[in-house]
């Protein structure tokens, strides 16, 4: 791969950046980093420095992935120069390229609460992993048919290549996870978990043994937003995906989101959109005409 690479997918219709790879030569991306809302997974080919997670340490060096769940601060500082690949997606990307598949091998990848996130690999799956980044690489540069829709395939490869590697080292903890850290992994797994059916705050407070005042102020201090943001967001990402992709009728997304109300449904959409879920499919429908 080129030096000083850096491929951006950006969805047109949210013009959030859906997907992200760069080549990295030091730490200078993670020194500047303040925006931790996309999932990431890390190759460093060679180099070695220092990764903290949830207040531990732990040391990396070369042939070694590293992955990191939404939300999930962290600091990356290294000994000397780098050999490294990121590839970085936003929720949505998951979202409006569903496919079984990729939906395990982020759960895989991204779930578990506490696991240390430093995976030592061999040279062969180092390999193993950047061939479908390569043919990535060879489809964005293209101007052939279908080449986005080809890289995304390259995309869940590669998702589901790292699935395996870390399927078969097993789950490794950390001992050091602080009661905080746990609180909020145990969030965020049960909002992706219940987000359709449970809306309230206080759904989630009850399910994790905790006050509503408490568990806001844990998400507002190292996730920057409240419960109700979080549960609203997942929302949102869901119902674009159902508009997106399916043929299904707003007032079946509505329901299956746990709204039994379509016009409280569409007002919820339009305000954290600014579009009612009917302008927002038409808008997909003449894109693609």
């Amino acid at each position: 791969m080129n030096e000083q690479l850096k491929i951006e997918l950006v969805n047109p219709q949210t013009n959030v950046l859906a997907f992200k790879l760069i080549q990295l030569n030091d730490d200078k991306y993670f020194k500047s980093l303040t925006s931790y809302n996309c999932y990431k997974v890390i190759l460093i080919r060679k180099g070695k420095g220092q990764l903290t997670f949830d207040t531990a340490k732990y040391d990396f060096s070369e042939n070694c992935l590293i992955r990191f769940p939404i939300y999930q601060p962290f600091q990356i500082e290294a000994d000397g120069p780098l050999d490294g690949i990121l590839v970085q997606f936003h929720p949505d990307f998951f979202w409006n390229h569903k496919y079984e598949m990729e939906l395990t091998s982020k759960q895989v990848l991204f779930k578990s609460i506490g696991e240390i996130p430093l995976i030592k690999i061999s040279k062969e799956e180092m390999d193993q992993l950047l061939y479908p980044l390569d043919h990535l690489l060879l489809e964005l540069n293209s101007d052939g048919l279908g080449r986005y829709d080809i890289a995304i395939s390259w995309v869940k490869i590669f998702m589901i290549y790292a699935s395996r590697i870390k399927m078969e080292r097993g789950v490794i903890y950390s001992e050091t996870l602080s009661e905080v850290h746990y609180i909020i992994r145990e969030l965020i797994n049960a909002v992706e978990e219940h987000f359709q059916r449970k809306h309230r705050p206080a759904d989630y407070a009850k399910l994790l043994n905790i006050t509503v005042k408490t568990l806001n102020r844990i998400a507002k201090q190292h996730l920057e937003k409240t419960v109700g943001d979080m549960i609203s967001e997942r929302i949102i990402t869901q119902a674009r995906h159902e508009l997106y992709l399916s043929d299904k009728p707003i007032k079946q997304i509505a329901i299956e989101l746990g709204f039994h109300d379509v016009a409280y449904f569409s007002r919820f959409f339009k305000v954290r959109t600014t579009v009612s879920p009917e302008v927002y499919r038409k808008s997909f429908r003449e894109d693609t005409d």
